[in-house]
Protein backbone atom coordinates (compact mmCIF):
# COMPACT_ATOMS: atom_id res chain seq x y z
CA UNK A 1 0.00 0.00 0.00
CA UNK A 2 2.50 2.77 0.91
CA UNK A 3 4.26 1.88 -2.91
CA UNK A 4 0.80 2.48 -4.50
CA UNK A 5 0.40 5.70 -1.96
CA UNK A 6 3.32 7.15 -3.44
CA UNK A 7 3.17 6.33 -7.04
CA UNK A 8 -0.26 8.04 -6.51
CA UNK A 9 1.37 11.56 -4.59
CA UNK A 10 3.70 11.67 -7.62
CA UNK A 11 1.50 11.59 -10.05
CA UNK A 12 -0.71 14.41 -8.57
CA UNK A 13 2.65 16.12 -7.78
CA UNK A 14 3.00 16.15 -12.08
CA UNK A 15 -0.15 17.16 -12.42
CA UNK A 16 0.09 20.15 -10.14
CA UNK A 17 3.33 21.04 -11.23
CA UNK A 18 1.84 21.26 -14.68
CA UNK A 19 -0.93 23.22 -13.78
CA UNK A 20 1.72 25.72 -12.04
CA UNK A 21 4.14 26.19 -14.99
CA UNK A 22 0.76 27.11 -17.01
CA UNK A 23 -0.77 29.36 -14.52
CA UNK A 24 2.74 31.36 -13.99
CA UNK A 25 3.56 31.52 -17.72
CA UNK A 26 -0.18 32.74 -18.52
CA UNK A 27 0.50 35.20 -15.61
CA UNK A 28 3.84 36.39 -17.62
CA UNK A 29 1.54 36.64 -20.86
CA UNK A 30 4.13 33.54 -22.28
CA UNK A 31 3.08 32.53 -25.71
CA UNK A 32 4.04 29.23 -27.69
CA UNK A 33 7.24 30.57 -29.67
CA UNK A 34 5.57 27.92 -32.47
CA UNK A 35 2.61 30.43 -32.07
CA UNK A 36 4.85 33.49 -33.18
CA UNK A 37 6.26 31.41 -35.85
CA UNK A 38 3.31 30.63 -37.38
CA UNK A 39 1.95 34.40 -37.14
CA UNK A 40 5.23 35.63 -39.31
CA UNK A 41 4.90 32.80 -41.99
CA UNK A 42 0.87 33.58 -42.47
CA UNK A 43 1.51 37.27 -42.62
CA UNK A 44 4.50 36.55 -45.23
CA UNK A 45 2.12 34.57 -47.75
CA UNK A 46 -0.02 37.40 -48.23
CA UNK A 47 0.63 39.13 -51.20
CA UNK A 48 2.10 42.34 -51.57
CA UNK A 49 3.93 41.71 -48.22
CA UNK A 50 7.70 41.65 -48.64
CA UNK A 51 8.49 41.25 -45.11
CA UNK A 52 7.19 40.57 -41.82
CA UNK A 53 9.28 41.38 -38.18
CA UNK A 54 8.38 42.76 -34.73
CA UNK A 55 6.07 39.80 -34.41
CA UNK A 56 4.80 39.47 -30.74
CA UNK A 57 1.72 37.54 -29.11
CA UNK A 58 0.65 37.82 -26.80
CA UNK A 59 -2.21 37.18 -23.82
CA UNK A 60 -4.77 40.11 -22.76
CA UNK A 61 -6.89 38.95 -20.18
CA UNK A 62 -8.58 35.37 -22.36
CA UNK A 63 -7.76 36.75 -25.69
CA UNK A 64 -4.62 36.49 -27.28
CA UNK A 65 -3.55 39.23 -29.52
CA UNK A 66 -0.97 39.61 -32.00
CA UNK A 67 0.80 42.72 -33.99
CA UNK A 68 3.40 43.18 -35.99
CA UNK A 69 5.25 45.11 -38.81
CA UNK A 70 4.87 44.17 -42.23
CA UNK A 71 7.00 45.84 -45.21
CA UNK A 72 5.35 46.60 -48.78
CA UNK A 73 6.36 48.20 -51.62
CA UNK A 74 6.94 51.93 -50.38
CA UNK A 75 5.12 53.17 -53.74
CA UNK A 76 1.76 51.77 -52.64
CA UNK A 77 -0.99 54.13 -52.06
CA UNK A 78 -2.05 54.64 -48.43
CA UNK A 79 -5.18 52.46 -49.80
CA UNK A 80 -3.50 50.27 -51.25
CA UNK A 81 -1.29 49.40 -48.03
CA UNK A 82 -4.34 49.22 -46.00
CA UNK A 83 -5.82 46.81 -48.05
CA UNK A 84 -2.83 44.37 -47.64
CA UNK A 85 -2.58 45.04 -43.75
CA UNK A 86 -6.34 44.26 -43.63
CA UNK A 87 -5.48 40.89 -45.89
CA UNK A 88 -2.67 40.12 -43.28
CA UNK A 89 -5.24 40.45 -40.20
CA UNK A 90 -8.11 38.51 -42.22
CA UNK A 91 -5.41 35.84 -42.98
CA UNK A 92 -4.36 34.88 -39.12
CA UNK A 93 -7.69 35.47 -37.91
CA UNK A 94 -8.61 32.33 -40.26
CA UNK A 95 -4.88 30.14 -39.85
CA UNK A 96 -5.22 31.15 -36.09
CA UNK A 97 -8.64 31.17 -34.71
CA UNK A 98 -7.02 31.53 -31.26
CA UNK A 99 -6.52 35.02 -31.98
CA UNK A 100 -9.15 37.66 -31.14
CA UNK A 101 -7.30 40.43 -32.64
CA UNK A 102 -4.38 41.69 -35.23
CA UNK A 103 -2.58 44.67 -35.17
CA UNK A 104 -0.48 45.79 -38.13
CA UNK A 105 1.96 47.87 -38.73
CA UNK A 106 2.62 48.96 -42.58
CA UNK A 107 6.42 49.92 -42.93
CA UNK A 108 7.05 51.41 -46.39
CA UNK A 109 10.00 49.05 -48.21
CA UNK A 110 12.14 50.01 -51.07
CA UNK A 111 16.03 51.50 -51.67
CA UNK A 112 15.31 54.78 -51.10
CA UNK A 113 17.68 54.58 -48.05
CA UNK A 114 15.49 56.41 -45.63
CA UNK A 115 15.12 55.33 -42.26
CA UNK A 116 10.94 56.11 -41.96
CA UNK A 117 11.62 55.21 -38.09
CA UNK A 118 14.34 58.08 -37.57
CA UNK A 119 11.93 60.57 -35.77
CA UNK A 120 10.77 57.66 -32.75
CA UNK A 121 14.41 56.08 -32.87
CA UNK A 122 15.79 57.76 -30.01
CA UNK A 123 12.65 56.94 -27.87
CA UNK A 124 13.95 53.36 -28.47
CA UNK A 125 17.50 53.71 -28.29
CA UNK A 126 16.30 55.57 -24.37
CA UNK A 127 14.86 51.75 -23.45
CA UNK A 128 17.05 49.27 -24.32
Amino acid sequence: DPIVGLLITILILQVVWGAAKTIWERLMDAVDPKLVDAVERAAARVAGVQGVQNVRVRWLGHNLEAELHAAVDGELSTAASHTIAQEIEHALLHDLPQLSAVAVHIDPAGADGVDHHAITAHHKAARA
